[in-house]
């Protein structure tokens, strides 16, 4: 095979690509990115058997043929040429690479170990990319990282007629994001939070328009673009989110964001391994504080709008941090029940849910 083509298109696509690449390998093949010339264009794909990539990339195809090169090497090979365009040959087991005064050699893997791809079929759903990747942001974070429960570690993608929904927890929050699209039919999957940020990453970069989703009997597909990401699914069944979602809550919080954010982040600071922060909802708004003593404490008022009876609650400062960076809008609305029902940050719209659990208080002595 033999191909000329820009450097910089070249690197970009190699970069984006080697996220699949198998890390710990069981076989050299999956180190290597299987590159594939025909008519005006190359195609890469990489894989790690659990998730895989293809891209579609346009060259001067002067020589048709496929090759399989060690994916991180030429990579960064190819990062560190100069702005110039780059020639690629492949003999036997050798490919040749050119670019300005650069001339190098590297050894090519076995072609025929590498594993066949399945082609995107199945259920096929139409989303904006934009809001794909806002959505995938928004819940990917409340995934589980704990391997030992590996249903937890992935991201359910509810499909119908009417659009998608997005669902994560780790059994301390939770996190839904509904989606306007188009189905051609009703599915569900079990992505791994892995794969689900891959496809985020891939559709929110340049506007890409309109992102495509493929589910099928043990896998899901995402193209955006020109790239089309392939991910093996989580098998089990996924926990009846539904029943924790509440209709209504009479306590209510609505304050800006940015203020909130900013709050929680320095009080939490004082919080340190298992401290959570409290927040005591009062007419005024809301009164956040954290105690640590081994360093310290922290005490800031909020002025916000408070409806409903005064009240305290403790949560895990990560988990609140991260429901209100994901919230959308310069408002945001915290729902609170008690100190021991889960509260409910909102932003902007209805699309967006996040439930934190709270953390218990000693009761008071005495």
């Amino acid at each position: 095979m033999k191909f000329k083509c820009d450097r910089d298109a070249l690197s970009d696509a190699l970069q984006t690509v080697q996220r699949a690449v198998s890390s710990r390998p069981g076989i050299p093949a999956l180190t290597g990115v299987l590159m594939n010339a025909s008519g005006e264009e190359l195609v890469l794909a990489t894989t790690d058997l659990e998730v895989s990539a293809r891209l579609r990339l346009p060259v001067q195809v002067q020589e048709e043929g496929v090759t399989l090169i060690p994916a991180r090497l030429l990579a960064d090979m190819v990062k560190s040429f100069d702005q110039a365009p780059v020639e690629f040959e492949a003999q036997s087991n050798q490919a040749r690479i050119v670019c300005n005064n650069y001339e190098g050699t590297v050894r090519c893997l076995p072609a025929e170990d590498f594993p066949a791809l399945q082609d995107p079929g199945g259920t096929r759903v139409t989303v904006d990319a934009t809001a794909l990747a806002e959505g995938i942001a928004q819940v990917a974070r409340a995934a589980s990282r704990d391997e030992a429960r590996p249903i937890l570690t992935g991201v359910l993608l509810e499909i119908n007629r009417e659009g998608l929904t997005m669902v994560a927890t780790d059994s301390y929050r939770l996190a839904v994001r509904e989606l306007t699209a188009s189905a051609e039919g009703e599915a569900k999957a079990l992505v791994p939070e892995r794969a689900l940020g891959e496809a985020g990453r891939a559709a929110g970069g340049d506007d890409k328009g309109q992102a495509e989703l493929f589910v099928d009997q043990g896998q899901v597909a995402f193209r955006s673009g020109a790239l089309t990401l392939t991910s093996r699914l989580i098998e089990g069944e996924f926990p009846n989110y539904r029943q924790l979602l509440p209709e209504h809550y009479e306590n209510k919080l609505t304050a800006s964001r940015q203020q909130l954010l900013d709050a929680v982040r320095r009080v939490g600071l004082m919080a340190r391994e298992s401290s959570p922060v409290k927040m005591e909802f009062n007419a005024l708004g809301v009164r956040l504080s954290s105690s640590s003593p081994d360093f310290g404490g922290a005490i800031e008022s909020v002025e916000a709008q408070y409806e409903g009876e005064e009240m305290t609650a403790a949560f895990n400062p990560g988990y609140l941090v991260d429901g209100l960076t994901a919230a959308v809008g310069e408002r945001v609305e915290i729902e609170v029940r008690d100190g021991l029902k889960p509260a409910v940050i909102r932003g902007k719209g209805e699309s967006y849910v996040y439930l934190v659990m709270p953390v218990r208080l000693p009761a008071p002595v005495g």
